[in-house]
This record gives structure tokens, C-alpha cells and sequence, in this order.
């Protein structure tokens, strides 16, 4: 009798032991190379369902879409083909859904390839089915030889919240590399851009909101010597001028900045809104650097022109951002200098407002 219990507690043992034996990468990677493309929720399913821990379920999203989506290179749109199969994942996701990565997932899902801002949906759209906590960000990447210099919004990537912490990744990146004429996609799994540590990220991604560095004070990119930084909505709205100025602005103690900006949209009305600067996820990591966000004035008659005032009471502001019918279109970081100047006045020039997105 004491041998049969013996004998049942370690087999106990064993099936418990095996149900929560950790399944490395390499396994998840070669089994998501046979499953086909399905409906987003049916897909996140089949991906996770044999997986009890979040990291494990990441994995197998994400080696899923780098192993099967391809980046859209010159010309793809001329040579695709769609089978019926792939056909039927739009057409049943558009019906009964309403929500915009719902559709995208799904049209990436069809042809099975996408933009950054493609792949970086049907990621959120995975994780949202598979119950991991996902966000969409945009901003700045520094990857792109033919935009090296153009330091504006033109790329798309993801944070995922697992094991109650906030983690970095690039599924775009991840999958491959384009040729520098941008016409030939090469499939490469690149781990640098899995749950990557931020201090590493930031060296080629730049959010549109600074929280998502997840740093509490990120080091600025070698762009902002050049240029202030220019979000997605910097289009968005038209800007046809503003201050051809490199993103540092230098001030004392005492200083005004003026800023002034033009824009060829006739409806915004260039008004702050009133939660602009509090409406975020409470669990990200708060930066130390103070900023301001710079309510516009109208130019007299003309509503197309704003005017923009900030006067440097002391050294506690770092960041200034310019906000445009309630979202920020541009980004400057401000340096406090020792010496006291009067007024410190940015020029407005003329400046293209062309964004290449994605």
C-alpha cells in the first residue's frame, strides 16, 4: 500500500512539474511556424492556448508575426494576390466588429503584410484577445537612411505591460530589413527589438510622449541638434511654418520665448484641452523632467497664425511642448543658461510640413 502511494505521489509530481516546466523560445518559435492565419481572435487563441505564462504567450505572438507578415516594400500593391481563405478573415472581422485595429489586424492578416503601423496593430489586436495588456506608440525611428535628417513622427511600435512592469518592442524591426532603395524585404528575426531594456531602445526610437521611454530622464537624440521634434499630429494639422530652429532652446532665468507657428487647417481652432497634460496610464514610470504645455494665441486677424509665450521663471521647466487644437505638434527641450538676457525671440521661418508616415 505504502508503495502504490509512493508511486502515485511522484507521478503527481511529475505531471505537476511538467505542466510548470518554463518552454523556451526555440520551442515557441518552430511551433508558430505551422499555424496558418485565422481570424484575430481565433489566431491569439491557437497562439496561446498551450502557454500558462505571460512571457510565453508574448513570445508566441510575437514570433508569429515576424515569422509570417512580410514589411511592404515599392510595388507590393501591384503583385499581391488574395486567396478565398484570406478573404474570409476580412470580410468576418468587418461585420461583426467596429474598432479600427480590429480591421487593420485583420486587412494584415489578408495579406499577409503590412507597414509599421500594420504590424504594430495586429500586435495590440493579439494581445487584446490573448488578455495582455498592450499599447500602440508612435514617434520617431531612426532607421530610415532617406529620413535620417528629418526628425518628425515616422514610425510605429508597442509596449507591453506583463510580470507588472512595462516592456519595449518593435515586431517592424524585429521581422527584417529592407535594401536601401526600399524595394526588397529580407525576413530576419532581430531579438534586439524583443522586450528590449529602454536605456538601448531609445538609441532608435524617439515616442511621441516622452513617458514611453520608459526612462526617467531620456538622453536626447542627435536629431534635436537640428530640428525640434515633430509629432504625427504636426501633419495632422497642416503646419505650413514654424520656428526653423534646432529642437534646444537656450534661455535664462528672466527670458521670454516666443514662438510662432502657421497652419493651413481652417477648422482647428488651436485651443488646449484642459486634461492634455494628465491623461495618461497611471502605471507608466513618471519622468523627473518638468514640462510645459504652451497654450497658442491668434495673430490678429489672421486664424491661421498662433502665437505662442513662455516666460522662464526659473530653472524647474526642461521640456516645452506646443500644442495645436489640444495635441502636441512639436517638442523642444529647454536648456537654462546662467547669464540673464531681456527677450529671447525664435524667428519664424518657413519650413516644409511634409510627414512621410508610416
Amino acid at each position: 500500500m505504502k508503495k502504490m502511494v509512493v508511486i502515485w505521489l511522484l507521478l503527481f509530481y511529475h505531471i505537476a512539474f511538467a505542466q510548470q516546466r518554463p518552454v523556451s523560445f526555440y520551442e515557441i518559435d518552430e511551433r508558430v511556424k505551422s499555424i496558418d492565419p485565422a481570424a484575430p481572435s481565433e489566431l491569439a487563441y491557437t497562439l496561446t492556448k498551450d502557454y500558462s505564462t505571460q512571457k510565453e504567450k508574448l513570445r508566441s505572438i510575437f514570433s508569429w508575426i515576424t515569422e509570417h507578415i512580410s514589411y511592404r516594400v515599392k510595388g507590393h500593391n501591384r503583385n499581391m494576390q488574395t486567396n478565398n481563405h484570406n478573404k474570409n478573415i476580412l470580410s468576418a472581422d468587418t461585420i461583426n466588429w467596429g474598432y479600427a485595429n480590429d480591421v487593420v489586424a485583420a486587412t494584415v492578416l489578408q495579406n499577409k503584410s503590412a507597414f509599421c503601423d500594420g504590424y504594430a496593430r495586429l500586435f495590440k489586436t493579439l494581445c487584446d484577445y490573448a488578455g495582455l495588456r498592450c499599447a500602440i506608440i508612435s514617434g520617431y525611428g531612426n532607421g530610415d537612411y532617406s529620413r535620417q535628417y528629418k526628425f518628425r513622427c515616422n514610425h510605429t511600435w508597442n509596449a507591453v505591460y506583463i510580470d507588472s512592469a512595462w516592456h519595449l518592442l518593435d515586431v517592424t524591426w524585429a521581422s527584417g530589413y529592407t535594401n536601401y532603395s526600399g524595394d526588397e524585404f529580407t525576413k530576419r528575426l532581430n531579438e534586439d527589438y524583443f522586450m528590449a531594456a529602454p536605456e538601448n531602445f531609445i538609441r532608435d526610437h524617439f515616442p511621441d510622449d516622452l513617458r514611453w521611454t520608459l526612462m526617467e530622464n531620456p538622453p536626447l537624440p542627435g536629431e534635436f541638434n537640428k530640428a525640434p521634434y515633430r509629432s504625427r499630429s504636426f501633419t495632422k494639422y497642416k503646419i505650413t511654418s514654424y520656428p526653423a530652429f534646432n529642437g534646444i532652446i537656450e534661455a535664462a532665468v528672466g527670458d521670454t520665448i516666443q514662438i510662432d507657428i502657421e497652419s493651413a487647417d481652417t477648422k482647428a481652432d488651436g485651443k488646449v484641452s484642459a486634461d492634455t497634460a494628465i491623461s495618461f496610464d497611471s502605471s507608466l514610470q513618471k519622468l523627473d523632467a518638468a514640462v510645459a504645455f504652451l497654450e497658442p494665441a491668434t495673430t490678429g486677424d489672421n486664424k491661421q497664425k498662433f502665437h505662442y509665450t513662455f516666460f522662464v521663471e526659473n530653472n524647474s521647466i526642461e521640456w516645452l511642448h506646443i500644442v495645436y487644437n489640444h495635441d502636441v505638434i512639436l517638442r523642444y527641450r529647454l536648456k537654462i543658461k546662467k547669464q540673464k538676457a531681456n527677450l529671447l525671440t525664435i524667428i519664424t521661418k518657413e519650413s516644409p510640413a511634409v510627414c512621410s508616415y508610416p
